[in-house]
């Protein structure tokens, strides 16, 4: 049956506040001044709840009683939902604040509002099913004393709860904060603390309620108070640098920053100090400063090296032509391959000096994918007499945007690795095709493999295999680091596959373009320097 509030008037009845003065000295007045007394001493809501319903059921002889709570969201919970109203109920008896008894489902209710001054709190729903005559009866003004008292202390408990969950909140993002933090009140004496600003500075949960120049070391206080009359004149400070020895011999180097913490109105409550531990931060600065060192060396190092090795190569290279002894040419072939190697080496240095230094450039060319193959072919470094170089190039490739010098690179260095790791000989399979709209390159060897628990560290500079099957194959580890940087500078990316006594295959991926943009993947199209 629908809800129509001009058919209920009889049994509407508004609280009157002088009620309770007026049964202060009846039986009933005095039991209703213990419950309200009882209410008092009560914080929890769900115990409040049910101290409300117990004295309810007393007064109004309802077969059951539910007590429905109104949430921030609007939703009512709490109670028995067969015994909630409908809407048009709930919005009628919390507007007007008055207690109404209507039909619902096979029975009768009786709904009672619970409200403050700010707004409504809920409802008490008595089922009075079956009590036409007890309805009639029923004086329920000691219920509707006893629900705005309730409503009052309901709506301090939820108040209270929410606060100490709000603070639990801000304690654990406090917490959680890896920086130390302080709030100072605008006297200077500490609120606040994170865990992190006792196990830094040296402090405890008692410094608060204490000035900071008495918690803090004399060289942290004096730059808080430096900062604070910063921020009191200007309305901002620069961010301090202080190092400080604390108690335990401990060195620390902090950086100090502050702000102004306000209240709803905007008005100035106090200070938040915020200080950055910065002995991780210098450590690894300096750690920067020895790798650009280091990178800086290897490249002047390896620009002295080179020059000198590059006439020795070439003055043999012209004793070989001149020389008529068969030994003669012997020992100068050796001096011309030793030289090679150590140019590559050389080379190899100065490519991951770049590629470390960010200094890698590309130059782009449209070639044809072949060229880069028939240009390395003659190179001693991937020519062996125990191996086969078998190049399968599918039909239908054509020219496309590659750097051609880095790419030999790339493939003089898979070529080269593939015949190292293969003593035993055998093929090496070099294919090229196309794979939807990139460039495929599989190079592929039937030799040692490459164990597991070495795999993913395969493509850092300077990692090697370390087993008894490479320790007599040469190499820096560099070759794969300078793969892998190349193909990515192309816009690719590489990877391989491995099985210990069968073999190895590496993949590379490039895309198939026509034309390249400056600054097109990630590098400008120029020479490398």
């Amino acid at each position: 049956m629908p809800f129509d509030p001009t058919k209920s008037d009889s049994s509407i009845t508004r609280a009157d506040s002088g009620i309770f003065r007026a049964m202060q000295q009846s039986p009933e007045s005095i039991e209703l001044q213990d419950v309200v007394s009882r209410m008092f001493l009560i914080q929890d809501v769900s115990e409040l709840t049910k101290v409300l319903s117990e004295a309810a059921i007393r007064y109004t002889k309802a077969r059951t009683i539910s007590v429905f709570l109104r949430g921030d969201d609007g939703q009512f919970t709490g109670g028995d939902p067969a015994l909630l109203p409908e809407k048009t109920v709930l919005d009628y008896v919390l507007e007007e604040a008055r207690h109404i008894t209507v039909p619902h489902g096979n029975g009768w209710i009786v709904a009672l509002p619970l409200r403050v001054a700010q707004g409504p709190v809920g409802v008490l729903v008595c089922d009075v099913t079956g009590m036409a005559e007890e309805i009639a009866r029923m004086n329920l003004e000691p219920v509707t004393v006893l629900c705005g008292q309730a409503a009052v202390m309901i709506h301090n408990a939820l108040r209270v709860n929410r606060s100490i969950g709000e603070s639990a909140l801000l304690s654990n993002i406090l917490d959680s904060i890896t920086n130390a933090i302080i709030t100072l009140d605008n006297q200077g004496i500490i609120t606040r603390l994170n865990r992190n600003a006792m196990a830094v500075l040296e402090l405890t949960p008692d410094v608060v309620g204490k000035p900071y120049k008495e918690a803090l070391h004399p060289d942290v206080a004096a730059a808080v108070g430096a900062l604070l009359k910063d921020t009191e004149h200007m309305g901002y400070a620069m961010e301090k640098m202080v190092t400080a020895k604390l108690d335990q011999g401990i060195e620390l180097n902090i950086a100090i920053s502050t702000s102004i913490l306000r209240d709803e109105a905007f008005a100035p409550l106090g200070t938040i100090v915020v200080f950055r531990d910065m002995t991780a931060s210098r450590e690894l600065d300096r750690l920067r400063k020895l790798d650009t060192m280091k990178s800086e060396f290897v490249a002047n190092v390896s620009h002295e090296l080179k020059t000198p090795l590059t006439s020795i190569k070439a003055y043999t290279e012209a004793l070989i032509d001149m020389a008529t002894e068969e030994q003669m040419k012997s020992f100068l072939k050796v001096i011309d391959e030793e030289s090679d190697r150590l140019l590559f080496l050389i080379n190899d240095l100065l490519n991951v000096s770049r590629i470390q230094s960010g200094k890698i450039k590309m130059h782009y060319t449209l070639i044809h994918p072949r060229t880069i193959v028939d240009e390395i072919l003659n190179i001693s470094k991937i020519n062996s007499e125990k191996h086969k170089l078998v190049l399968d190039m599918a039909p239908g490739l054509s020219d496309m945007m590659l750097d051609k010098e880095k790419l030999k690179e790339v493939m003089i260095n898979l070529i080269s690795n593939a015949i190292k790791y293969s003593p035993a000989g055998g093929d090496v399979n070099v294919r090229f095709r196309l794979d939807e709209s990139n460039l495929r390159i599989e190079v592929q060897d039937h030799g040692i493999g490459i164990p597991k628990e070495h795999q993913s560290k395969l493509f850092e500079a300077f990692y090697r295999v370390d087993s008894s099957h490479t320790a007599s194959i040469p190499g820096t580890g560099l070759g794969l680091t300078i793969v892998k940087a190349i193909v990515e500078h192309h816009g690719g990316r590489c990877w391989f596959e491995s099985e210990v006594g069968k073999g190895t295959t590496f993949f590379l991926l490039i895309p198939a373009r026509r034309e390249i943009k400056r600054g097109e993947l990630g590098s400008e199209i120029g020479s490398m320097v």
